[in-house]
C-alpha cells in the first residue's frame, strides 16, 4: 500500500512539474515568440500625438480629392472674388446665412453650387456664435470653403470629399 501511495505521489509530482513548465520547454511544444516580437496593440506615435491603429480607416470618409494645378487655379481665382464680398459683410456685422448666400450669388456663382449654414451651436451653449459656414462647389472636384465671423473671414480652396462633397457634416 505504501509503495502504491509513493507511486501516485511521484506521478502527481511529475504531472504538476510538466503542467507548470514554461511554454516551449516540454517535448512537442512550439516556442512562442518573445513578448518584444509579439504584435503591439498600442498605436505608435505619428507626429500628431497618439492615435489608435485604425484612426486612418475611421476617418477615411473625410479624405478629399487632390486638385490638379488647373483646378486649384480656378478655385483660387474664385476665392479672390469671394473674399471682398464676405469681408464687406463681416465689416457691417451681417452674419445672416441669407446675406452670405446673396453675396455668393452676386459673384456669379449658381445657386445649386452654394451651401450656407449658421455656425453650429457648441455643446452646452444655448445659442450658436455669430457667423456662417459656407461652401461653393467648383467644377467636379473642387471647393471654396470657409466661414464669416466677427473676427475673421476664412476662404480656403480644397478638394471635395466623396462622402459629403464640400461642407463636412457636423458631429459631436
Amino acid at each position: 500500500m505504501r509503495l502504491r501511495c509513493l507511486r501516485w505521489t511521484a506521478i502527481a509530482l511529475v504531472l504538476t512539474t510538466l503542467g507548470c513548465a514554461e511554454p516551449g520547454t516540454r517535448a512537442g511544444d512550439q516556442a512562442s515568440p518573445p513578448e518584444s516580437a509579439a504584435p503591439s496593440m498600442t498605436a505608435e506615435p505619428t507626429g500628431d500625438g497618439d492615435v489608435p491603429p485604425n484612426h486612418a480607416d475611421n476617418n477615411g470618409w473625410k479624405r478629399r480629392n487632390e486638385l490638379t494645378a488647373a483646378e486649384r487655379r480656378v478655385g483660387e481665382d474664385l476665392a479672390a472674388l469671394i473674399r471682398p464680398k464676405l469681408e464687406t459683410l463681416r465689416a457691417v456685422g451681417d452674419f445672416a446665412p441669407a446675406s452670405t448666400r446673396q453675396a455668393l450669388l452676386g459673384v456669379g456663382i449658381s445657386a445649386d453650387a452654394i451651401e450656407v449654414t449658421p455656425m453650429r451651436t457648441p455643446l452646452g451653449q444655448p445659442t450658436p456664435p455669430p457667423g456662417v459656414v459656407y461652401a461653393v462647389r467648383v467644377g467636379r472636384t473642387g471647393c471654396v470653403v470657409g466661414d464669416v465671423r466677427p473676427d475673421r473671414v476664412l476662404v480656403e480652396v480644397r478638394g471635395a470629399a466623396a462622402e459629403f462633397g464640400c461642407l463636412e457634416p457636423g458631429s459631436h
